[in-house]
Formats: structure tokens, sequence, C-alpha cells
């Protein structure tokens, strides 16, 4: 199968649908709108998706609007930071020569700071790349390990547009002055509903900007390719079967690559896999449902599959690294009355409105109360126990390394709401102090203080 015959542009009426498709995806209003784009790019993720489009725009840039010389086009890569290794040397190895043969225009981008204020970082921008970058100075796990919490399987795709998507995205803006971009994406046909809120959230960039900042395409999902089509183009094109492109971090690693193949990969890189077992273990000291996965512990598998080189280098990291006392305090509100909703709209804050089985806002505090190695740490908590005339919780029920706590508050029940709880944990350091917007007069009002028993000096 050639790249002609794969990737011939025939108009969009006669283009093979996808799987249940969304019109608004594949319009011909939107792929005329990305074709008049003075300016355009493929944001390129590093993956089997965006490398098959790649692969197919250098055979003929023409069929996808884009200049014959390719001067109008960029690729642009928004860094995480946290990248398999195998990864970044199949891209380094066997694409970046393609792009270095045509003379195409290649940026790597990353966040400069936790806050969008800080900017983006440029680590390179050329016509001759020789190095795909596996870090920005702000990464991903940066800000994870910050806020000592995993991805929230919830969450959707938050990582993705704060770590690939703005960066990409800012840097083109303000390469482009004020035009717009037409940027192409490699969603395959099977991810059509990603497309589709990748339409919706432009629309509402659109309408803030009073203009229209990017003209989004999606090839693969105009020719009908699907993850399988793709899997065999590239590999037909590379040689290779190339190594999928998501973070070691992330919560649909079982989705992103089936979780046989994880699991060996983290078998392959055994200190990826130990530093997010931390995380993990971190995440869950500070709050005990916040597992890796939604209903299972990333700890529970790599157990599982026997991979004792990276549980060997998770237990290694534990007492080697600096440990904390944290204190946690958190604060989790009624919700509204469903009947409040129907008669009373969007807001309200009328305490009868209000009703303990429905959840509302959760407000959280963590501080840390003191730092030292994990011996240390673990003395604090026990003496502070015995101050506090409150027991040491040594559990290993949700997290099979164990995880010690003493409760000063505790809630009577998960399923009521409109109750506080307050506990002391130690876990290794890094967590940042902080607290929800509002959470100082929440706490007052539902506990009749600011505070709780204080097991010794707070700094």
């Amino acid at each position: 199968m050639s790249s002609l015959t794969l990737f011939d542009d025939p108009p969009v009426e006669a283009t093979p649908a996808p799987p249940s498709p969304t019109p608004a995806v594949v319009s011909p209003e939107r792929l005329e709108a990305f074709r008049a784009a003075p300016h355009k790019s493929l944001s390129y993720g590093l993956g089997l998706d965006s490398t098959a489009l790649l692969l197919a725009i250098l055979d003929d840039p023409v069929s996808f609007g884009i200049a014959e010389d390719f001067s109008d086009f960029s690729v642009v890569t928004g860094l995480t930071g946290f990248e398999f290794p195998d990864t970044i040397a199949d891209v380094q190895e066997h694409v970046l020569p393609r792009l270095r043969a045509k003379g195409i225009r290649y940026a790597q981008v990353a966040r400069a700071g936790h806050l969008e204020e800080a900017g983006v970082q440029v680590l390179s921008d050329t016509t001759n790349p020789t190095k795909v970058f596996n870090r920005g100075q702000w990464t991903l796990m940066d800000e994870l390990e910050a806020n000592g919490t995993v991805p929230q399987y919830s969450g959707g795709h938050k990582c993705s547009l704060k770590f690939k998507a703005f960066p990409n995205d800012r840097f083109q803006m303000e390469q482009a002055g004020g035009q717009t971009v037409g940027k192409l994406f490699g969603y395959n046909a099977d991810e059509s509903k990603r497309a589709a809120e990748a339409n919706r959230h432009q629309a509402r960039r659109d309408k803030k900007a009073g203009r229209q900042t990017f003209a989004l395409d999606y090839p693969l999902i105009r020719l009908g390719l699907g993850r399988q089509g793709v899997q065999g183009y590239v590999k037909e094109r590379l040689g290779i079967a190339m190594s999928k492109s998501y973070c070691p971090v992330c919560p649909f690693s079982g989705v992103c690559s089936p979780q046989p193949d994880h699991l060996k990969r983290l078998r392959k890189y055994p200190d990826l896999a130990a530093r997010v077992l931390r995380l993990e273990y971190v995440s869950m000291a500070l709050n005990d449902n916040s597992s890796l996965y939604k209903d299972d512990t990333l700890h529970r598998r790599i157990s599982a599959d026997c991979n004792t080189e990276a549980l060997g280098r998770f237990e290694a990291r534990l007492d080697e690294e600096e440990w904390a006392v944290y204190r946690l305090q958190r604060a989790y509100t009624a919700g509204r009355r469903p009947e409040c909703r129907d008669a009373h709209g969007d807001r309200c804050s009328a305490p009868e409105c209000r009703d303990s089985r429905f959840k509302g806002t959760v407000y959280r505090s963590v501080k840390t109360v003191r730092t030292g190695s994990r011996a240390e740490a673990g003395a604090f908590l026990h003496n502070a126990a015995t101050a506090l005339d409150r027991p040491v919780e040594q559990s290993t029920s949700a997290h099979g390394a164990g995880i010690s706590r003493v409760r000063t508050r505790i809630r009577p029940d998960s399923k009521t709401y409109g109750s506080v709880e307050d506990f002391y944990v130690i876990a290794p350091a890094g967590v940042r102090d902080k607290a929800r917007d509002g959470f100082a007069s929440v706490w007052t009002s539902m506990t009749g203080d600011g505070s709780a028993p204080a097991p010794g000096k707070e700094s």
C-alpha cells in the first residue's frame, strides 16, 4: 500500500466516513478554513497517529493544502517532560532525518513554569533538528509531585491541554502575529469524539478572542483511517513497530496501550516505574482514594506482574529520600438538592437548599509540619500520637507499602457531606503548602474554630 494511494485527497464528500461520524468534525467548511490559513502546522505528539500523518504530508504536501516547498508549514511538539525513552529514540532516529531532508521547521516547546504567566520555553526551533528533548524547565511530573497527586481519571485530557496544547498554541500564536493558524491533528478515525471536543474548545476560544485563532483539520478522520491502519502504515514506512507515545503516569495507560504491553514497558524502565510508584504513594498518603487507576493501584499491578526491579527501586527511593509530616484538612460541603437547581438556576447559597446526601465543593489544605529522614518522620508521628492521645493508624489495605496516619477529626461516613477530616501523615517530602481559595472561612464555619490540636510547631 503506497502513501500516495492511502493519503490521496479526494473531495470531502467522497471521503470514507469514520464510524459514527460527527459532521462538524469533517465538514467542507472546516477544511476550506484550514486551507485558507496563511500559516499551517502539525501538532506533533511523537506518537503513531501524528507520525503517520507527518509521513504522508512529507510525501505529498499539496494534497493536504500545504505549499509544495513547505514554506507555510511547521511541526510543533509541546513537551510534557515525561516520555518513555524508546519513544524519543524512535522519533530521533526515524523521523528527524526526514524533517532535515525536507528542510521543515520543527519547534519543541514547553511550559516555562507552573503558571501560564511564566510563558513558554522554546527548546529548539530549527530546520535541522537532531535531538528530541526529554523535558523543559517545568514538567508534568514537577507539577504532580508539587501537588502530591496523580492525574485525575475524571479529568479527561487536562494534562494534555496544560502541557501540550498550551505551549504549542501560545508559541504558534506569537509566531503568527495575529493571523489564523491552520492546525492539523493526528486523531485517527476511532477518535472522532476527541476531535469534536477539540472543535468545541476552539469555538469557545475564538468567541473569547473575537476572531478565528486556529482552523483545525483532522485528515486521518476524513480518510477513515483507524488505529490498526495507522500502525500498519507506519511500520511499512519506517520498518519498525514504533513505540507508542504516552506518559508513564497516564491513568489511561490501559487505553493508550494494552495493560500487558504497558507493564512490559515498565519492566524495561524500572526507574520510571519507581518514580510513578513514588508519586502514587504520596498521593494516596494524602488521600486513600487517589490511586493512579480508577479502581486499582499501580503498586498492586506491578506486584502482580512480579516486577521486583521496579518495586525494589521504589522502596530504595522511600528509604533514601527526605520525608515530611503533612497535616491534611478537608471540608466536604453539602451539595444542592436537585429541586434547587430546577427552581433557582445555576447559583444558590441558601442553606435550606443544601443536603448532606449530595456532594458539594471539597476544600483542602496541606501543610508541611516538619521534615527529616524516614525514621525521624515516623518517630515524630508516634510522639505526636502520644501527645494527642490518638492511635497511629498503619494501613496496608489501600496501598501495599503501608501508610501511617494520626487522625484528629474523622468523617463519620464517606457518603455524608457537610463534614470535615483532619489528620497527620508521613510521606516523602516535596508537596508544597497549599489551600483552596476560601478554605479558612469554610473550615471555621464548619468546625467552629480555625484549627485543630497540633502535635508541634508548624513551619
